[in-house]
């Protein structure tokens, strides 16, 4: 049956609380199957678990928006994976209830702000009426097999769950800032699955690095360590900005990404983040640009990108790229192109000579940090997305540490899908 998650902080607030009931009646009413989590909240259960299932496992969701919701770090864990959810598949059904008084304004200059974006209703009271409105905000429903975030969250709970020891579970929530009243819940068997839910919300890259060490420490083999660093690790780059990259480039006009950073690690990781890690969504080929002192930078440039994509698809060195035709089903295809050492006006070249023979193909470029990089891109303004992360001093460095000192201890972390 199609599932709906209902999100709220109701142990305070009685009225939201009949709220929450009326309007699960109602769905149920529909034959949808309602995920509620006081029902699980009995003691001794592990009900912060069954959330975290939930989360991964729903086809719908509502959140109901009071004061205390505002306030509530489970409901902002909770509402983050479900409008990421919600920005993979704009299909899926997610209603955010403005409760009371709590206008549209607050929500906006909330932690909840990207709630913001999707449908938002209002409701003073709890009449048949306005509950009927709400519950009609979810049409027909079909269940939701293939959804990338839960494939993302199972992936993760499949590494964590060859952890055997419950002291090691408990050092990793330490390391991720899981409040310690949760950790009596971090049980061998399940705790894999609450964990995986923390490290999606775990924006900060050196605690996702001390809780992958933890893990290598605590007995998870090197090659479950690597796989779950290849899955965690790009969790630091902001999710909206990286899903532009799928969002914002048609194919058709737009298959140009221009990422002002200086590493290509890190376009690494948007592209990783953008697709969840999911193998199906993308594929990357990697070139760099000149070499000092090179006489021709534009045909090296076009060498490198050449040899890469043949590289790719097993093609010799005198197969023309003409002859490649899109795979079906295999996702898109990404060359990451570090070209922090070229002139603008050469790249824009050499890409339109790539997409004049490969047009499925996309193109994510490390420009290096440029200032007016949309003003000085030479080509037309429409053709590109310019991505240009304000990050602090120093966090590109700190983000090359850590994936040096994880592929320390554990070798090569896989580049992109896996």
């Amino acid at each position: 049956m199609v599932k709906v998650f209902i999100s709220h902080s109701t142990s305070s607030d009685e009225p939201v609380a009949g709220l929450r009931d009326a309007v699960a009646s109602g769905l149920e009413a529909r034959e949808y199957t309602v995920l509620l989590d006081v029902r699980f909240q009995q003691p001794g259960q592990p009900w912060q678990l069954k959330l975290a299932r939930f989360l991964g496992e729903c086809d719908a969701a509502l959140v109901l928006v009071n004061q205390a919701a505002l306030d509530s770090s489970w409901v902002r864990r909770e509402t983050n994976i479900l409008h990421w959810r919600k920005t993979l598949h704009p299909g899926m059904v997610l209603v955010t209830v403005l409760v009371g008084e709590i206008s549209v304004g607050q929500l906006k200059n909330s932690e909840l702000r990207y709630l913001a974006a999707d449908d938002v209703e209002r409701i003073r009271t709890c009449s048949a009426t306005e509950i009927d409105r709400l519950v009609e905000q979810f049409p027909k429903i079909h269940r939701r097999l293939d959804d990338t975030v839960s494939k993302w969250l199972d992936n993760i709970s499949i590494q964590l769950a060859e952890i055997k020891a419950q002291s090691t579970f408990t050092r990793i929530a330490r390391e991720l800032d899981l409040p310690d009243e949760e950790h009596a819940q971090l049980i061998p068997g399940t705790a894999h699955v609450l964990l995986a839910s923390q490290m999606l919300h775990t924006h900060d890259v050196a605690r996702l690095c001390n809780a992958l060490l933890v893990a290598w420490d605590g007995g998870l083999d090197r090659h479950r360590t690597a796989k779950l660093a290849t899955m965690i690790l790009p969790v630091w780059v902001d999710r909206d900005e990286a899903r532009r990259i799928v969002c914002e480039t048609d194919g058709l006009v737009r298959r140009v990404v221009v990422l002002n950073v200086d590493s290509p690690l890190i376009g690494q990781h948007y592209l990783d983040r953008a697709f969840c890690v999911d193998s199906k969504g993308y594929y990357v080929a990697e070139a760099h640009g000149r070499p000092p002192g090179d006489d021709d930078p534009e045909s090296y440039l076009l060498d490198q990108c050449e040899g890469a994509v043949r590289a790719k698809f097993c093609l010799r060195q005198d197969q023309d790229l003409d002859v490649l035709k899109e795979p079906l089903n295999l996702g898109r295809f990404f060359l990451l192109l570090d070209a922090q050492r070229c002139d603008l006006a050469i790249v824009h070249r050499v890409i339109a000579q790539l997409l004049d023979k490969i047009p499925w193909m996309y193109v994510l470029v490390v420009s290096g940090r440029r200032v007016d990089l949309r003003q000085i891109w030479p080509g037309s303004p429409d053709e590109v997305l310019v991505l240009d992360p304000q990050f602090a001093d120093g966090d590109e460095i700190l983000v090359k540490t850590v994936v040096r000192r994880v592929t320390d201890r554990v070798g090569t972390i896989y580049g992109g899908s896996w």
